[in-house]
């Protein structure tokens, strides 16, 4: 109901000005936000106070999520993936799903990162319920089931890549790992060429070629 809704301070203000000015206000609190989330890759430690400035002046949960960006760049994966779980489950004022998703799927990332693969899993299965197509979700949940050797996993999300974005390495890349790990080589050198076609220069592609070949050398000398 309206009257529970909890509007912040930013939001109050937008509610009672003309709309040219409304648009002004959005339009710089988006470059506000852009340049804060640039300025973590650049100085993290600055873009944390900015951020914390931001909020308290009353940001809201862009202010948050660059907040959250900082802290993944400064190595506090725990403190930015909890900003990030916190702000997808409390759908705050303008947020809308897709951004939920985004949330959680790098919360999966940063959790992941910091070796919490549980709790890594179940960010990305919270994004998915939100969304089942979320490109960068299946591609997060499929490098996790690679590392922790989930090759079923690895075999479901792998092929929903292919199917849902053929155009993309990244489907076929796994699913050549995913064929390599289970020993169907020449399946894995298959998807590794169409992967290689679709990003001929992304390192980590020639590396699993360079592997398939070589696994390939040794089952046909009996090694």
């Amino acid at each position: 109901m309206l009257s529970r809704l909890v509007l912040s301070p930013v939001l109050l203000a937008l509610c009672a000005m003309p709309a040219s000015a409304q648009n002004d206000v959005r339009h710089a609190e988006r470059m506000r936000y852009q340049s804060c989330i640039a300025m973590s890759g650049d100085d993290p430690a600055e873009a944390l106070e900015e951020a914390q400035i931001w909020r308290i002046e009353g940001g809201g949960w862009p202010a948050e999520v660059c907040e959250a960006h900082a802290y993944i760049a400064l190595g506090d994966f725990d403190v930015a993936a909890g900003i990030l779980e916190e702000l997808a489950s409390e759908r705050r004022a303008g947020m809308v799903d897709a951004e939920r998703v985004d949330f959680l799927t790098l919360a999966g990332e940063t959790r992941a990162r910091n070796g919490n693969a549980d709790a890594a899993f179940d960010n990305y299965a919270a994004a998915l319920a939100l969304d089942p197509f979320s490109i960068l979700t299946l591609s997060g949940r499929g490098r996790l089931y690679l590392a922790e050797e989930n090759w079923g996993g690895l075999a479901r999300d792998a092929q929903s890549l292919v199917d849902l974005v053929p155009e993309s390495a990244e489907g076929w890349y796994l699913r050549a790992a995913f064929h390599l790990n289970t020993g169907n080589l020449d399946a894995a050198m298959s998807d590794i060429e169409a992967a290689r076609e679709r990003a001929p220069e992304r390192i980590e592609i020639l590396v699993l070629r360079g592997q398939i070949n070589e696994a390939r050398r040794l089952a046909a000398s009996g090694g």
